[in-house]
């Protein structure tokens, strides 16, 4: 009897590591992105406020162009090619190198978790499938991303972990470690999900570990048992999806 239970589970483990291996991670990608019908935003102006400033994100003929509109003061910052572009005004203000870095991480981030999971689909971004995981009795895709040094800017160090629906292809759950300012760990749970204009936008709760020692591959699993501690809500209000005028021809 103790063979062939030790033969059946061999046989599950087995079973286990061949589904493991046939899930292409760009597939899994493929149809969250067809759920979120986040490929709109290639054609389309997405807009939207997020604390104290109005962001935009439009399509051009040389890729997308970020933007964002201080609610207090006349500054707009413009991120296009990989380099942010300060305004005052109608007039470019210049800034300190480090000064425009910490301008472009901040104006990126946004509308990078915004974008999600459309942004999946860069250059250079580097997937890999981790298996299934069980949270809150759902079983999710587990994806690893981490990115090339030529296309991955200079964030190209850190990872993300993502976890898709199963049953849906929804993106429930992220996390990333992050090396700027002396670096660390986060673990989004996505809430207030809705749908406009056929593109499903959410808000996220965000959290951090309460322990140093936790890996980002197990943040899931220590959310589940409240081992993190909220940390903010990240909350974007008044979306608004408009058509692009753009003829590249």
């Amino acid at each position: 009897m103790k063979y062939l239970i030790g033969f059946i589970l061999l046989s599950m483990l087995g079973c286990q590591k061949s589904e493991q291996k046939t899930i292409e991670p760009s597939k899994v990608i493929e149809k969250a992105i067809e759920f979120s019908g986040k490929s709109k935003l290639n054609e389309n102006v997405l807009k939207f406020k997020f604390r104290d400033y109005s962001y935009k994100a439009m399509p051009t003929c040389e890729g997308l162009q970020f933007e964002r509109l201080s609610i207090t003061s006349p500054t707009r910052d413009v991120v296009k090619n990989g380099e942010l572009t300060r305004f005052y005004q109608d007039s470019i203000v210049m800034l300190a190198d480090t000064t425009a870095f910490s301008y472009y991480e901040s104006v990126n981030s946004v509308h990078y978790f915004t974008q999600l999971p459309l942004r999946l689909e860069d250059a250079a971004v580097r997937p890999s499938y981790l298996g299934k995981e069980e949270i809150n009795a759902k079983i999710y895709h587990k994806l690893k991303v981490k990115f090339t040094e030529n296309d991955g800017g200079e964030d190209f160090e850190d990872a993300y972990i993502y976890w898709f629906d199963t049953s849906d292809f929804s993106m429930d759950f992220i996390a990333y470690s992050f090396l700027v300012n002396g670096g660390g760990l986060r673990f989004r749970k996505a809430i207030n999900q809705r749908t406009i204009d056929g593109v499903v936008f959410q808000d996220y709760e965000n959290y951090t570990p309460k322990k140093t020692s936790q890996k980002l591959e197990d943040l899931g699993q220590f959310w589940e048992k409240g081992d993190l501690e909220l940390l903010s809500k990240i909350e974007n209000e008044n979306v608004i999806l408009e058509p692009s005028a753009l003829n590249c021809n």
